[in-house]
């Protein structure tokens, strides 16, 4: 008997159990199955249209959660989330305005057609909230506490890939311990877990004032989840450092699975940079930029060394004009695309030379700020005119600085490149 000598009804309720995922092509089996499936199909689509990119503060969470309570299959479809912290608005109870005090009327509404057992399943699904916590758990998403409602659509998102959080110098304590619960979850049968499709992570601050509290675990807390691909940090001023100083060293490192770091105006110690990168193992992207004044990455190699054969794009930027020589770079084998700031490439006041710095396979590089003079330009470019040294994937050499960026290699890389198109001559190789 084929599928489509069913009854109608029969393959109506087999289409209402059909995963998100597969419904745009169960609705094209045949012409008979794509028109009982239509309205499940329409709605996923809908659902898809409004659900796969969130961005929500408590409130939001809030209506989701309880969207969730009646329609479960609308957790299937978040797969970027970001949650906005709040510093003064924490809850139901804080300052309101008129467009607030909406909000909640809004939430309090849904939160009325929804039964205490349903939130109860909710809780039991995430298998992550122990049953005599539930109580507690309750109350706290009754109130609109951020930090309960912000674990918990972690903990119900099976399908998350990018994960954005915006914090307010506040610390999202339930939050952290959710994403611990997480790393000690056993999979289901199916062998899924929370966050186990999770690949990007975006954690910033709001600003970087010095009166306001900085959640430092965040960040090396998410980073240690397996299967992370790539990690952006903003604005985590003081990151491991104070870590560290309360006896904090239990963290695990990152997962060897991340690729690409950016770390922007993150002023993080060099402990705690050496305990992020030790058990990477395939970085291809290592962005620095605007850390503390006076604090130069002199110990990239070192900092690095996992990456030897992998790391493909390097972006180290102080900012200060203070930096000290970062060393060679002839390490990283794999190296396409570097740029560094200017006072990187002083050692003992004397400017290095493009080929003591830069690996034969690089393609792009860039020096920022406003201090290289042309002097300094022809010590770095000198030795690209000898023919013992080649560069044969380089396609540009440029300096940014305040007027723009200007190409200082163009004419010596044409040099080069006509001068090896010579090498089969006989007084060429002798030469060479």
């Amino acid at each position: 008997m084929s599928f489509n000598a069913l009854p109608t009804e029969l393959i109506y309720h087999i289409s209402r159990r059909v995963q998100p995922a597969d419904l745009e092509s169960y609705g094209r089996t045949s012409r008979r199955v794509r028109d009982i499936a239509a309205p499940f199909v329409q709605e996923h689509r809908q659902l898809k249209a409004e659900y796969t990119k969130i961005s929500v503060n408590h409130v939001a969470a809030a209506q989701m959660l309880y969207e969730m309570c009646a329609r479960p299959w609308i957790a299937l479809h978040p797969e970027s989330v970001e949650l906005r912290g709040h510093r003064s608005w924490r809850n139901f109870e804080g300052p309101r305005n008129r467009e607030r005090t909406a909000l909640v009327a809004e939430v309090e509404r849904k939160r009325s057609l929804v039964d205490e057992s349903d939130l109860r399943e909710l809780l039991r699904r995430t298998r992550l909230i122990l049953p005599h916590e539930m109580d507690g758990w309750l109350q706290q998403i009754n109130t609109g506490d951020e930090d309960h409602l912000f674990a918990l659509m972690i903990a119900c998102l099976p399908n998350i890939r990018r994960l954005t959080i915006r914090l307010d110098h506040t610390k999202l304590e339930q939050v952290k311990e959710m994403i611990r619960s997480i790393k000690r979850q056993i999979p289901d049968i199916n062998g899924d877990k929370a966050l186990s499709k999770l690949k990007n992570v975006y954690v910033l601050e709001k600003d970087t004032s010095e009166n306001g509290v900085c959640d430092l675990e965040m960040f090396p807390l998410l980073a240690s989840l397996p299967g992370i691909q790539s990690m952006h940090g903003r604005n985590l001023v003081g990151m491991y450092r104070e870590c560290y100083r309360d006896g904090w060293l239990d963290y695990p490192g990152a997962s060897p699975t991340i690729e690409h770091i950016f770390l922007e105006t993150c002023g993080m110690s060099v402990e705690g940079l050496e305990k992020l990168c030790n058990s990477i193992k395939a970085l291809r992207s290592f962005k620095y930029i605007a850390h503390r004044a006076g604090w130069g990455l002199h110990r990239i190699s070192d900092l690095l060394k996992n990456a030897g054969g992998t790391l493909e794009e390097l972006v180290l930027s102080t900012g200060s004009g203070q930096s000290r020589f970062i060393g060679t770079l002839r390490g990283f084998r794999a190296l396409k695309h570097v740029k560094v700031d200017t006072d990187m490439l002083f050692c003992r006041g004397k400017m290095s030379r493009a080929v003591d710095i830069l690996p034969a396979s690089i393609e792009t590089a860039t020096i920022a700020g406003n201090s290289l003079t042309r002097p300094h330009e022809e010590q770095f470019l000198s030795d690209l005119y000898r023919p013992s040294f080649s560069y044969p994937n380089l396609r540009k050499l440029q300096v940014e600085d305040s007027w723009g960026h200007r190409d200082i290699g163009k004419d010596r890389l044409k040099f080069q490149k006509e001068f090896h198109k010579q090498t089969s001559s006989s007084w060429m190789l002798r030469y060479r």
